[in-house]
């Protein structure tokens, strides 16, 4: 059966020297593998293009059941990406947060989801600067999809802490800032709206930005089992100083 649909470019793994494996994140369909022949043919790289991870590509392949990976059968671009894939720190970014997504999300469609990761990646494209804050919402609002969104039961007011095994954020005299940027990306959004201003508003230094990282994978980490630090990230550190 034909089937077609946008996706998100995953991962992409060379396969007998000639042909590509790529892992696409559909909307319709969820997450699928495709073979992508003729990697050092000439008349294919323009196609291979399509397949760089972050891109945004609409795919049309025949569906046989029981089969772990399907052929394509056409593909175009769905939206041009100006910058993510070229530019250093928004491309670091960008695979790190695909890293993550793809360590933790099934493979059921999950239309919702998509359009989640979609927005991301569009927005990291066209901001012109606090990338950072960017990538800290998808850690916040990634986990609504993942079934453990963090409850804030704290006042707004005061100190804040963030009990990680609970999932909870509670008021504390003594709190701390990590709890209380949490708190703060909770109510954020990513598209400024009248509710909710834009996470690209909340500012804070360089130790606070480790320790707020630092607190969120070992949140990961409790509730998924396996949950690794992204190799992603740790590049990311080493060349920028994250």
């Amino acid at each position: 059966m034909i089937r077609s649909s946008e996706g998100i470019v995953l991962r992409t793994y060379k396969h007998q020297d000639a042909n590509l494996i790529a892992k696409v994140f559909t909307r319709e369909y969820g997450l699928q593998t495709f073979i992508v022949p003729g990697h050092r043919n000439s008349r294919s790289r323009s196609r291979h293009s399509y397949f760089q991870p972050l891109s945004i590509i609409e795919v049309v392949f025949r569906e046989r059941a029981n089969r772990e990976i399907q052929k394509l059968t056409e593909t175009r671009t769905a939206f041009g990406l100006m910058e993510t894939q070229t530019e250093p720190v928004k491309l670091s970014l960008g695979l790190a947060l695909l890293e993550i997504f793809s360590d933790t999300t099934g493979e059921e469609k999950d239309p919702l989801h998509y359009e989640f990761l979609k927005s991301i990646i569009v927005y990291l494209d066209r901001s012109p600067d606090r990338l950072i804050q960017i990538f800290l919402f998808f850690l916040v609002h990634h986990t609504r999809f993942l079934g453990f969104f963090p409850n804030d039961e704290s006042t707004g007011r005061g100190g804040a802490v963030f009990v990680k095994s609970e999932g909870t954020i509670r008021n504390a005299d003594t709190g701390d800032q990590a709890s209380a940027l949490l708190r703060q990306f909770l109510h954020s959004a990513l598209i400024p709206r009248t509710e909710a201003a834009s996470c690209q508003n909340i500012l804070f230094d360089s130790d606070l930005k480790r320790q707020f990282i630092r607190m969120m994978f070992e949140y990961y980490h409790l509730h998924i089992t396996g949950f690794k630090y992204p190799q992603t990230m740790k590049v990311f550190a080493e060349v920028f100083g994250g």
